[in-house]
């Protein structure tokens, strides 16, 4: 339940994180849009107006006229507004007017203009500056908005620092929150499991019991079909029994123990034979690629459980004559198993639930193959307690289970 716990929390976090900072941009965009629109519409007041900003009377005329609206214009605007203006002729240069700024001179007010022209775009930014060229080109206004659009970058800082500390708050809340929400989780999973294993060793008796009187049948009336059948179906409730058990005492531990040096490549090959018969009633073709010398630390048990359950799964669900391939190989970060089996493989079906407890993709996977569909949910947790993952990747030829187990993984003490 920890790790269901990390998950909530993480969630929370994520999700209080995307929220914010979608706000925070969304209210920054807005912002500059806006002052940029802002600035748009003062120039071009500035071009109908030779340059320089309308007084009250003649901004409502013009406004009336071009359709502009700048909601705080008043009396005071033009003398709070700093800009400048170059003018040209026919000839190139023709004066400017830069009263209204201080920290521009003429022969940077003519240089600037002389570049936003040869840009050929009638309106941008220039360093801290929104420009405008009139139509006919004989016109350059420049108009600073340094300071609103330097307001609205404080503002999203601002905003960023207060949504870290709402996130902040809210993931450290719910951490402790969380507790409270997976409790009824952490119960219903605590008497699930209960009830597996209280299940699991009532059914141990009776099914002793049938197995004892069906043997005692055999021995007295001669085997035959119904006996056979008898004895088939309680070895099989009997494998099925001891696979919950297994993914239940599995599915209790949070961490292995006893880790110890396991040479991966002699466990591989020698599982792997063991299977050899079952291979040749199949007419199957088995290729190995397994590097010698590979090995990791782990659990040698867990581990052998986990290969025995993945070429017990390919040998089942193998065509006649097919082929099955086991290779391993290790890295700096990983050791690396794929098994592939030869089969057909069903497009419709989504492969990633095929370690889903008593998951069965199609037809092909039914009790006559004698699985019971824990065997891979078993292979998937032996392989998340290694740090590892474990996939199923379909292909035109079959089906290939690739498993990645950490290299990090340290002895136990005991070990040592």
């Amino acid at each position: 339940m920890k790790k269901l716990r990390k998950k909530i929390v993480f969630g929370v976090f994520l999700s209080a994180t995307v929220v914010f900072v979608l706000t925070i941009v969304l209210v920054s965009v807005s912002l500059n849009v806006q002052i940029t629109r802002r600035a748009d519409n003062m120039t071009k007041l500035m071009e109908e107006n030779n340059g320089i900003p309308p007084a009250k009377n003649e901004f409502e005329r013009m406004d009336d006229e071009l359709g502009i609206r700048i909601a705080d214009y008043n009396e005071e605007s033009p003398y709070r507004l700093r800009f400048f203006t170059v003018f040209y002729d026919k000839d190139g240069y023709l004066s400017s007017d830069v009263t209204h700024i201080a920290a521009i001179d003429e022969n940077t007010a003519v240089e600037m203009a002389d570049i936003v022209k040869s840009s050929s775009k009638p309106t941008g930014n220039y360093e801290n500056y929104r420009y405008r060229i009139s139509e006919n080109g004989d016109m350059v206004i420049f108009v600073d908005y340094s300071y609103e659009y330097q307001a609205t970058e404080w503002l999203t800082l601002l905003l960023a620092l207060i949504a870290l500390g709402f996130i902040v708050m809210i993931t450290v809340v719910f951490y402790f929150l969380s507790k409270r929400i997976v409790k009824p989780f952490e119960e219903n999973a605590r008497m699930q499991k209960q009830f597996i294993t209280d299940a699991s060793h009532e059914l141990k008796t009776p099914l002793a019991i049938i197995s004892a009187n069906a043997e005692v049948l055999a021995y007295k009336t001669g085997e035959n079909e119904w006996i056979d059948n008898i004895t088939a179906q309680v070895d099989r409730v009997s494998g099925l029994v001891n696979e919950l058990l297994t993914l239940n005492r599995l599915e209790e531990v949070e961490e292995i123990t006893d880790i110890e040096p396991v040479d991966l490549s002699a466990l591989v090959t020698d599982t792997a034979s063991s299977f050899d018969e079952v291979f040749r009633s199949k007419n199957v073709g088995r290729v190995d690629d397994i590097a010698c010398g590979v090995f990791l630390n782990g659990n040698k048990a867990q581990l052998e459980r986990l290969i025995s359950v993945l070429l017990e799964n390919a040998s089942k669900y193998v065509t006649e004559n097919g082929d099955v391939a086991i290779k391993l190989r290790k890295d700096t970060r990983y050791t690396t198993l794929h098994i592939f089996n030869s089969c057909e493989i069903d497009k419709e079906v989504d492969y990633s639930h095929l370690f889903d407890r008593f998951y069965r993709p199609d037809s092909s996977r039914a009790s006559s193959t004698g699985g019971h569909g824990i065997g891979l949910s078993i292979a998937k947790r032996i392989v998340t307690l290694h740090n590892g993952t474990i996939e199923a990747v379909p292909s035109e030829d079959g089906l290939s289970i690739n498993v990645k187990l950490s290299n990090k993984l340290k002895m136990s003490k005991q070990k040592r």
